[in-house]
């Protein structure tokens, strides 16, 4: 029934087949599916997880059981995760006033370190944002060009907060940032009230936008944390790491600690001290790796890649590295290619060359704006269809550019959105595939670029992570184990004259 299904739904155009789900079941019979015991008992450990998450932002005891048995049954597994869901949702779980508040309000903030753009510096470029690239334009603003650097938010003041100080608004959105930060940042003409600065005492209303530059500061200082992290490869210059999914790259709303920085300045620390995990001494983190932006929040960070996309990523660990690096990725000198699982049968070879901007409604989503928008940028990706069973296909793409999410809105554009990704994808997949694609199953395989100090040519494989690598291997009919040397050899493949031509200097 399930193949009679997807085979009436698909339609095809152009050789390019998009491939529609099955429409869900109805609650009776979803509320009647049977579950393995393994199934259950983690079902129960996420419900308790998430009551947990909600008790600790004010929702009352027995209420946020009952939120997360709601809510971790039709598949919601954090708070986190609220921001993108249908607000249908949330009436079915019969959240409403005061809690439904303050809950979009916290998974917004999480998913602001995704989205905010970085604040450039008079001296340096910014980062690199987004799925491997450069970061989009901090804006007209006199502050863009300002001392310091950082990471600008824009919020909206919620109901609850009518009537507060921007000080006190602000640190009840940004928590756990006191109201004399905020107080800083508003006396030194960082935060703006639709538009305008403001003092810190200054009154705002419901629906006010607001905008704030981060700076570190005592209260925003990175302390060393040992974490877990995959080495690719490594030199006295330069780190490439293979970045696990959920890993923030670095210290943003919702993330103030537990990010790839974190990990890394303990792995630096222990390198310049000789000590064991157990022994290292607390050290300033501008004195283990070098941060020319001057932010202090982004220290050896050349390039991002999502909280959820997996695979390489480089940082630098000198000055020189850092600055040559980031002029390597601002100047498309870098061969990034990633690995995607994508809903239904793309062409065998697209160019996709449609600039990216921020959503007109929606500013935690970018979007394709076709001459519509001033802040739309450029944004090239290569996409080759490498296997396929005619529902789902596995892809390789070159990214040319890098704009913030460009490979999730290019596919999602093209009608092929990513698998399992909450805010892009097609919602009818992505439940029928929960189970096994719980995140956007995106992956950063291949770099390639200048060695900054010696020219070599740098070469970094980051093996795919399981739940790709097993998607990817039905696709190519080949055991998982396999997988990863099936996809060199694909890859290679359709990309060799692209890469035999591409200049890294």
């Amino acid at each position: 029934l399930l193949a009679a299904t997807l085979a009436a739904t698909l339609a095809v155009a152009g050789g390019s087949r998009s491939v529609r789900a099955p429409a869900p079941r109805c609650a009776a019979a979803a509320a009647s599916e049977t579950l393995s015991r393994h199934e259950l008992r983690e079902r129960r450990r996420r419900t308790r997880l998430l009551a947990a998450e909600l008790s600790a932002l004010d929702v009352q005891g027995s209420v946020a059981v009952e939120y997360a048995e709601c809510l971790t049954a039709k598949g919601i597994h954090s708070a986190a995760d609220i921001c993108g869901v249908d607000q249908g949702v949330l009436e079915a779980c019969s959240i409403h006033g005061l809690d439904r508040q303050r809950l979009l309000a916290f998974s917004r903030l999480a998913a602001l370190e995704q989205t905010a753009p970085a604040l450039t510096s008079a001296s340096a470029s910014s980062p690199a944002d987004g799925d491997a690239g450069s970061v989009g334009d901090a804006g007209s603003d006199p502050r863009c060009e300002g001392e310091g650097g950082g990471d600008t938010l824009e919020l909206s003041v919620p109901d609850s907060l009518d009537g507060s100080r921007v000080d006190a608004a602000l640190a009840a959105l940004l928590p756990p940032l006191s109201r004399s930060y905020f107080g800083g940042l508003a006396a030194d003409g960082l935060v703006l009230v639709g538009g305008g600065r403001v003092k810190k005492a200054a009154r705002v209303r419901a629906g006010d936008s607001l905008k704030v530059w981060l700076r570190a500061e005592r209260e925003l200082s990175l302390v060393p944390e040992p974490l877990p992290l995959e080495v690719l490869l490594e030199d006295e210059h330069v780190v490439v790491l293979n970045k696990q999914a959920g890993l923030v790259v670095h210290p943003a709303p919702g993330h103030w600690s537990g990010t790839l920085v974190h990990g890394l300045l303990h792995r630096m620390l222990l390198q310049r001290t000789d000590a064991t995990p157990g022994s290292a001494p607390a050290s300033p983190s501008s004195d283990l790796l070098p941060d020319v932006s001057g932010s202090g929040l982004r220290p050896g960070v050349v390039h991002r890649l999502d909280r959820f996309t997996t695979g390489a990523i480089v940082a630098a660990k000198t000055a020189r590295a850092q600055r040559q690096l980031m002029a390597a990725f601002a100047a498309r000198r870098v061969w990034k290619v990633y690995l995607a699982v994508c809903v239904g049968e793309p062409h065998s070879r697209a160019v996709i060359d449609a600039p990216i901007g921020r959503h007109t409604t929606d500013r935690l989503r970018m979007a394709v704006r076709r001459g519509d928008g001033a802040d739309a940028r450029e944004a090239l990706s290569v996409v080759h269809r490498i296997a396929t069973d005619g529902r789902l296909s596995l892809v390789a793409v070159l990214l040319r550019t890098g704009r913030t999410h460009q490979i999730r809105v290019h596919l999602a554009d093209a009608g092929h959105p990513v698998l399992g990704d909450p805010l892009y994808g097609d919602a009818n997949w992505n439940r029928l595939e929960a189970r096994t694609a719980r995140r956007p199953l995106l992956h950063a395989r291949e770099l390639r670029l200048a060695h900054p100090h010696s020219g070599e040519l740098l070469h970094a494989v980051a093996p795919a992570p399981d739940d790709l690598a097993a998607y990817g291997a039905r696709l190519a009919g080949v055991s998982p184990d396999r997988f990863d040397a099936w996809a060199r050899e694909a890859t290679d493949a359709v990309l060799a004259e692209a890469r035999d031509s591409f200049e890294y200097c």
